[in-house]
């Protein structure tokens, strides 16, 4: 049998170590909790229907374009260079 003290000092560990235990499983219920909670709320900024709505759009132009018009598919028109947008100013 341990002394006293012994078995004291052994009950206290056992306790702080449970103790310890208990509060590491609460802490990673919390978090869980937490993250599952992120996960279920529904996007920020974005409307479901508005990106419907626009995917719907793009595919419509697609099926209405030209098909011998590759580039225009791809939304580029032929014969404009990035800088012709800008104004220029005229020569005296």
């Amino acid at each position: 049998m341990l002394p006293r003290s012994d078995q004291s000092q052994l009950l206290q560990r056992l306790r702080v170590g449970a103790t310890g235990l208990v509060l590491v499983v609460f802490l990673i219920v919390l978090a869980s909790a937490l993250f599952r909670s992120a996960i279920d709320e529904p996007p920020i900024g974005e409307d479901v229907a508005t990106v419907e709505g626009s995917a719907n759009a793009a595919l419509a132009n697609l099926a209405a374009s030209n098909p011998d018009e590759p580039l225009a598919e791809l939304g580029i028109s032929p014969g404009t260079a990035p800088g012709d947008n800008a104004a220029s100013p005229e020569p005296r």
